[in-house]
């Protein structure tokens, strides 16, 4: 999976060493649900394969870390 095919988080690279990671759902006020999980599963396992990434921070768009589950799925 690359950057281009995720559709509810960002990533990206914010200094050395730093990646950032986005959950981008600001309607839901980025609940989670399935489709957050996966992206989130294969942006940290490619950041972790890269030996030019020692650190991720993982923020939330909008006004919200992150709601919790979506209780909606």
């Amino acid at each position: 999976m690359t950057a281009t095919d995720y559709e509810t988080i960002t990533v990206e690279r914010t200094g050395s060493r730093t990646a950032l990671l986005t959950l981008d759902r600001p309607k839901a006020l980025n609940a989670l649900n399935l489709q957050v999980m996966e992206e989130v599963v294969a942006a940290t396992e490619a950041l972790d394969r890269d030996p030019d990434v020692g650190c991720v921070v993982i923020t939330g768009s909008a006004k919200a870390f992150a709601a919790g589950a979506d209780i909606k799925e």
